[in-house]
């Protein structure tokens, strides 16, 4: 395997750190200390929003206002030239459902099947209501917050916000899962505004996989037995054969040397949230999380093929062709972004 390969292996293990690292830091920023007072607090019954050591009062709406704006171009802008990131990797539907699976894994590896359902339920839902106490904390006071908790005195105001994103949490992280992305989540219908043919998705090396299907090992990968790669119309044809069965009837036999790298295991479809098909070309329901591209390289790895067959990167450069680093898009958002930091610059100074 080369050492970008191995590389890219490396990266894509730290997805789970990452999620662990940002569920942290969500539950302990109301826990931060600035000068004495919470470091983070929108506090809307004292009109007073406190930004580590920055006071925001309602005259200051228009800053506030600014900084949602920049905000959400840099995420426009991000998007647009890293790919889903935001979605695959910290939006916080994927950090509370890859948590909630996290926790069905381990108790149903150490615990009996029939305590590990209700025990499973119990941790879902400690852990939902401690990210209700945890969000409500932001708009008020959280160790006075616990205090009531633990003396009965919240007010019903508290008790119905912290209640209601604890449902939240365990209905959307435990139950709904990828429907959120599906069907609920916005910011997943803008995305093929944000992007190009230069923005990074995962894709299929359909010239080193197809044609597809199931062979012994040891017989290497196409690079090794001298094959090499399909040539893009042919390669295409087989994984639209592949896709569309029906339509296009059945795919001719091939003897095993004339095969691609791909063995038809299914490996990417079992692993991916939304059971897509990444081998069917890109699809805007993906959420780029990478969890097809490992299962995917343990699979070649096992059958002693390398790792890349499904990668991280643009079509233009899956297609060989140089990166374009600046584009209109990147441009017109660049641009906005620069334009909402000079104004804010403007209004602070």
């Amino acid at each position: 395997m080369s050492t970008a390969a191995r590389t890219r292996a490396r990266r894509w293990r730290w997805r789970s750190l990452l999620t662990a690292a940002l569920l942290v830091i969500f539950h302990a920023l109301p826990w931060l200390q600035w000068d004495g007072r919470q470091a983070l607090l929108l506090d809307i019954s004292a009109r007073r929003f406190d930004l580590f050591g920055w006071t925001l009062w309602p005259d200051d709406i228009g800053v506030l206002l600014g900084l949602l704006a920049v905000l959400a171009v840099s995420l426009a802008l991000l998007t647009h030239l890293a790919g889903r990131v935001w979605c695959g990797h910290a939006c916080p539907q994927t950090l509370w459902s890859r948590a909630f699976d996290a926790i069905d894994r381990t108790l149903a590896r150490w615990l009996p099947r029939a305590l590990a359902r209700p025990a499973t339920q119990a941790a879902w839902l400690l852990l939902s209501l401690w990210t209700g106490i945890t969000f409500v904390g932001l708009f008020s006071p959280i160790r006075e917050l616990l205090s009531g908790a633990a003396s009965g005195s919240w007010s019903g105001w508290e008790t119905f916000w912290v209640l209601f994103y604890a449902g939240a949490t365990w209905g959307n992280a435990g139950f709904l899962r990828e429907q959120v992305c599906r069907s609920l989540c916005p910011f997943a219908r803008m995305q093929p505004l944000l992007t190009d043919p230069h923005t990074p998705r995962m894709l299929y090396d359909a010239r080193r996989g197809e044609p597809r299907g199931a062979r012994a090992h040891g017989l290497g990968g196409v690079r090794d037995r001298g094959r090499g790669l399909l040539d893009p119309t042919t390669a295409q044809d087989y994984v639209f054969r592949a896709a569309h069965p029906l339509l296009a009837g059945p795919m001719p036999r091939f003897s095993a040397d004339r095969l691609g790298d791909c063995t038809d295991c299914s490996a990417c479809v079992r692993a991916c949230p939304l059971q897509l098909d990444i081998r069917h070309g890109p699809q805007a329901e993906c959420l780029a999380c990478g969890a097809c591209l490992e299962a995917c390289q343990a699979q070649q790895q096992q059958a002693g093929f390398g790792a890349g067959l499904v990668r991280y990167c643009s079509p233009q450069a899956m297609a060989g062709q140089p990166r374009q680093g600046w584009r209109a898009r990147t441009t017109a958002l660049a641009s906005a972004l620069l334009v909402l930091l000079a104004w804010g610059a403007w209004r602070l100074l």
